[in-house]
C-alpha cells in the first residue's frame, strides 16, 4: 500500500502536488512509517503518535479527525481513512504509484534528498549537487529526464531491477 501524506497551508488547506509517499503491506506499517519521518517522534508509540496528529491538525488548522477502534491496527485503518476523508491523504495506485529509475540514478537522487542541501523541486540545483556528491549518472538522468523526475518527486521513484523494469 502506498499511501501519499499531503502537506498543508497554514490554515490546513492541503498543498497540490506537495507531499509525501509512505509505503507498507498494511494501514499500521504506513503510520509506522509516518510516525519514523517525524522529527521528534521517537520516544512516542504509535498510538500517541496518531494522538499528537489529531490535536496538531485540530489546534493548528482545526481539522476534527476523528479515529475509531480498540487494537492499533485499527486505529491506524481508522487514522488513514480520517486523512483521506480530509483530503490530507491520497491511497496511490500501486501500479501507477512511483517512476521507474535505474538504482545508479536512485542512489544519487537519494544523497540529494538526504544532504538536505536543496528542495527536490528545485531540479537544476539537484543536478548540480548530484554531480558535487559524485552522481554523474543521477545528474545526467535528471537533466534529460525533466518530466520523470517531476513526476517522481511527487509520486516516488521506483528502483528498477537489473533488467529495466520495477
Amino acid at each position: 500500500m502506498k499511501v501519499l501524506i499531503r502537506n498543508t497551508a497554514l490554515d490546513g488547506r492541503p498543498l497540490d502536488g506537495d507531499g509525501e509517499v509512505f509505503t507498507g503491506r498494511s494501514p499500521l506499517e504506513v503510520v509506522l512509517a509516518m510516525k519514523g519521518a517525524t522529527l521528534f517522534s521517537d520516544h512516542r508509540d504509535c498510538e500517541d503518535y496518531i494522538d499528537m496528529v489529531l490535536r496538531n491538525a485540530k489546534m493548528l488548522a482545526g481539522i476534527e479527525l476523528v479515529v475509531k477502534g480498540d487494537a492499533l491496527d485499527e486505529k491506524a485503518a481508522s487514522f488513514l481513512a480520517a486523512l483521506v476523508d480530509q483530503g490530507l491523504a491520497v491511497i496511490l495506485d500501486e501500479k501507477t504509484a512511483g517512476v521507474g529509475v535505474p538504482a545508479v540514478v536512485w542512489q544519487g537522487i537519494d544523497a540529494v534528498r538526504l544532504s538536505g542541501l536543496t528542495n527536490m523541486l528545485d531540479r537544476p540545483a539537484v543536478v548540480r549537487i548530484a554531480w558535487e556528491l559524485g552522481f554523474p549518472e543521477a545528474a545526467r538522468w535528471i537533466e534529460t529526464h525533466t518530466k520523470e523526475y517531476a513526476e517522481g518527486v511527487f509520486r516516488g521513484f521506483i528502483v528498477e531491477a537489473q533488467g529495466g523494469k520495477p
